[in-house]
């Protein structure tokens, strides 16, 4: 029998493979499934940090835009008050 002695117990190669079955089965496959979990999650609330993202984005451009509106409509008064006041020098 060649096996390993550690401690003066000696453990054949059929031992060590149920020893890392059963490593395998208690640790190692919840220790897949809960990184799979967890990278879910980190990536749904990636995915939410990037819509709201996307809106706070959306609401700037709308706002610029509603800025340049009523930079225009002031543009456009004081291109009236200008030719009215043009008119009344005539």
């Amino acid at each position: 029998m060649s096996g390993f002695k550690t401690k003066g117990v000696s453990m054949d190669p059929d031992s060590i493979v149920q020893i890392f079955i059963a490593f395998s089965a208690f640790i190692g496959a919840p220790a897949v499934i809960f990184t799979f979990i967890h990278q879910g999650r980190k990536l749904k609330l990636k995915t939410e940090e990037w819509k709201y993202k996307k809106e706070i984005l959306e609401l700037e451009v709308r706002k610029e835009e509603l800025h340049i509106d009523a930079i225009r409509e002031e543009s456009r008064k004081l291109d009236r008050a200008i030719e009215s006041s043009i008119k009344a020098l005539e």
